[in-house]
């Protein structure tokens, strides 16, 4: 068995493995201690599992999103700017909710207030970036863990919604238009619906590449939201739709 062939086998067999010790992986590719070690060597130096003592695990998520905020991207560096902009209008928020969004992920960097208030989010990396870079309390919602979105969802998360009055929700979203405000999944709909039921402000956060973009849910009104906060002046036939109060450009 060549290596190209026993690191995909052992790749597969961390998926259904949060860990494989050093024998495990000598079991499963039939060969000796020292070509295993090779193996794990191998596959930490690209970063596809964590190195540790005696074998290997599933890489770190959390430094995916801590790898992705250290780019020198040009959107990137727009998310952020959106972001630090954002926090102006929210240091003296009570309670903030914070939506799954790479956008909104980089808010929490900027909340740093004399008077902290408490972030909720349904977002693994928002928690882990706020409980390391924002002095506001943190908590995040029960419910069922998605691995592909990196969120808790499920109606756990729903009803825990429900006891929370938040002063702000920010959301970002798939893409807006003259209709509305689209997102990408079926479970977005119940949940942007009870944050706009519970929430005294929404503002979405969004860079130009979601300007006149639909997907899959129209979920929300352009009037739903109290602040719209982008990176570039709107076209006319969404500019028209939003009184120029409620718009904050960089």
């Amino acid at each position: 068995m060549n290596q190209k062939t026993r690191l995909t086998l052992i790749l597969d067999e961390l998926k259904n493995h949060p860990s494989l010790s050093l024998k495990d992986i000598m079991q499963l590719t039939g060969t000796s201690r020292d070509t295993a070690r090779r193996d794990i060597v191998k596959l930490a130096a690209h970063n596809l599992a964590e190195r540790n003592y005696g074998g290997i695990s599933r890489p770190n998520t959390f430094n995916k999103l801590d790898q992705y905020l250290d780019r020198d991207d040009d959107l990137l560096q727009t998310k952020r700017a959106l972001a630090h902009t954002a926090s102006s209008y929210l240091l003296n928020d009570a309670l903030l909710f914070l939506d799954i969004s790479t956008t909104v992920a980089c808010l929490p960097q900027y909340l740093q207030s004399k008077h902290p208030g408490m972030i909720v989010t349904n977002s693994l990396d928002i928690a882990d970036q706020a409980l390391r870079h924002s002095n506001f309390q943190t908590r995040i919602l029960g419910g069922t863990l998605d691995a592909q979105q990196r969120c808790v969802q499920g109606a756990d998360s729903i009803l825990a919604l429900h006891k929370f009055r938040f002063t702000t929700t920010v959301l970002s979203c798939a893409g807006l238009t003259a209709d509305g405000v689209y997102y990408a999944y079926e479970s977005d709909i119940a949940l942007k619906e009870t944050l706009r039921a519970q929430s005294d402000r929404l503002v979405l956060l969004f860079d130009h590449t979601k300007v006149n973009v639909s997907h899959n849910f129209n979920l929300l009104a352009l009037s739903d939201f109290d602040y719209f906060v982008t990176d570039q002046p709107l076209p006319d036939n969404l500019a028209t739709k939003i009184a120029p109060d409620k718009l904050i450009y960089l």
